[in-house]
């Protein structure tokens, strides 16, 4: 296993990691590293030595009910292709997927002996992220410890304070996990944050992005792919394919654009359709789901996979989401003539005035019009995604928004409401005017988000107890109409859709909570922080999401 050593003399170098509060200060012993002078200063240059085995996981999933354990973890698989192309060893354990708890993390990390850990992180196992590596540095306090993912991203020197980490990737983390495992300096090494000399360094991105034409696909066959079933929508067993990588849109609730970039870079329309034939081929899977953020910003690479998948008649399923903007009656009769049978738009909102603020375009008549098309090509799956509690949304324009959407001919409506994650432009917006309570910080023990999303905090410009009345009538409301619509014929869904909107004006004009004198001038603080003894509602409750 890799040592902590300072170069060859065996000089060891600790320093404290800030204590969450309540707890203990901790020591940790420096990574190997070089030392050189500069200006007669014996200076460290930090770097790992020796690795030949790296093991990639993720954390245990503990407070929130809901956690993507439908698929593989596909981020995972890329680095690890990618650290085995370049001839290391690789081993990946998904301790969510797996059930398991810190102590069984801790064991098959132990029984493994890699010579470094890999560990991914969203915003809805941060706070699992604090007690695994705990525990990992508890009873491993030599082994080196990097993570990744969209979550530390965008709060490195936070993370670096909170948790035992030794190194932050930020952003895409193939090729800095590979120089990390070559043993470069992390001084060199741009888009990292570490620990030197009792102090947090962050090397600044350099703007550049991995070249999808160089990664391996995904190295699927170090997980038990029989453990995903993918989600039930498809009818058969389904896992998840990229195609493209990056979002030029910039949603104000999302950090697509700031991890992936703002450019789409696709990924070439053979290489695509040869992952799906040999996935098809290893694992008799044909369901499969395009995990982009959206499949058609790159029309031209939609189009090419799309034939390629015709002409090889591989009888597969697939579905994928994007925007109502960003498809045509001629594409999507091509994608519906390649097996498309799901498409999920993420609509958010018809209310001009807030889809001018949050970043979306989407009309009414627009997604009138995309609906029908989709239909007429094939696609029997339409849904429609809508958020709650968006900033300068007001409860009329919500009820109408859901009213137009009723009136459409989507098979399924999905609601939320609208959390917030770091690195997102709602993140500020949410400090500013007291959506995040005063002083949070995005390890500290929260549970006040939604049900299936208790850790995560959630917008609001409302008094808090008028959204959860909105979220629970909308989300019932809207679950007992998909409920039906999937049961109809076209023609039922069509005349569905010319009666239920006034159905649901009639219904929800009688709430209080879609009165316009429900909602305040500014934005409402969030309750206070609870801590976790403060009873059966604490974060220790189970309770999340993540593309996008």
């Amino acid at each position: 296993m890799i040592g902590f050593a300072c170069g060859a003399i065996g000089v060891e170098v600790a320093w404290p990691v800030m204590p969450a509060s309540g707890s203990a200060t901790r020591q940790q012993t420096a990574p190997t590293c070089d030392r050189s002078r500069v200006a007669g200063r014996c200076v460290e240059q930090p770097r790992l030595r020796g690795v030949r085995r790296m093991m990639l996981a993720t954390v245990p999933n503990r407070y929130n009910r809901y956690h993507n354990v439908h698929y593989p973890p596909l981020g995972l698989l890329y680095i690890a292709a990618h650290l085995r192309a370049a001839g290391f060893e690789v081993q990946v354990v998904d301790a969510a997927a797996q059930g398991m708890d810190y102590a069984s993390l801790c064991r098959a990390v132990a029984d493994a002996a890699p010579d470094a850990l890999g560990l991914t992180c969203t915003t809805h196992t941060r706070l699992e992220l604090v007690e695994a590596t705990r525990a990992l540095h508890e009873r491993l306090p030599r082994l080196p410890l990097v993570v990744g993912g969209p979550h530390v991203t965008f709060c490195p020197q936070e993370t670096l304070e909170r948790t035992p980490v030794d190194v932050v990737v930020m952003g895409e983390g193939e090729q800095k996990m590979l120089r990390l495992a070559r043993g470069e300096a992390w001084a060199e090494i741009p888009g990292i944050a570490y620990r030197q000399n009792g102090r947090i360094v962050i090397n600044a991105a350099d703007g550049s992005h991995c070249d999808l034409a160089t990664i391996a696909p995904p190295a699927r066959d170090l997980v038990d792919m029989q453990r995903y079933p993918g989600y039930r929508s498809l009818g058969r067993r389904n896992t998840q394919v990229l195609s493209n990588r990056g979002c030029p849109f910039g949603c104000i609730y999302c950090s697509a654009t700031f991890f992936w970039g703002k450019r789409t870079r696709s990924v070439a329309a053979e290489r695509v359709v040869d992952e799906i034939t040999s996935i098809v081929r290893d694992y008799g899977i044909t369901g499969f789901y395009f995990y982009d953020d959206a499949f058609t910003t790159d029309k031209r690479k939609a189009r090419a996979v799309c034939e390629l998948l015709i002409e090889r008649n591989l009888r597969i399923a697939w579905g994928t989401s994007t925007r109502v903007d960003l498809v045509d009656r001629e594409l999507l009769t091509l994608m519906a003539r390649a097996g498309c049978r799901q498409i999920d738009f993420g609509l958010e909102t018809l209310n001009p005035a807030v889809c001018a603020k949050i970043g979306t375009k989407a009309t009414y008549e627009q997604t009138q019009e995309v609906i029908a098309a989709a239909r007429q090509a094939g696609i029997r799956i339409i849904t429609l995604y809508l958020i709650i509690g968006l900033p300068g949304d007001d409860p009329q324009s919500l009820r109408e928004t859901f009213a137009r959407c009723l009136s459409t001919r989507a098979t399924l409506l999905s609601t939320q409401i609208l959390r917030i994650y770091p690195g997102t432009e709602l993140e500020s917006i949410a400090r500013r005017n007291g959506a995040l309570p005063a002083g949070f910080g995005w390890y500290d023990p929260y549970d006040l988000g939604m049900e299936n999303f208790r850790t995560v905090p959630i917008y609001t410009e409302q008094p808090r107890e008028v959204l959860l009345r909105q979220y629970a009538f909308l989300s019932k409301y809207v679950r007992l109409s998909s409920a039906l619509r999937q049961r109809l014929p076209g023609i039922g869904v069509r005349m569905l859709a010319r009666i239920e909107p006034a159905l649901f004006r009639a219904l929800s004009a009688r709430r209080r909570e879609f009165r316009s004198d429900s909602r305040p001038a500014s934005a409402c603080a969030q309750p206070r922080l609870r801590s976790r003894s403060d009873g059966p509602n604490a974060a220790d409750s189970p309770s999340a999401r993540e593309a996008g």
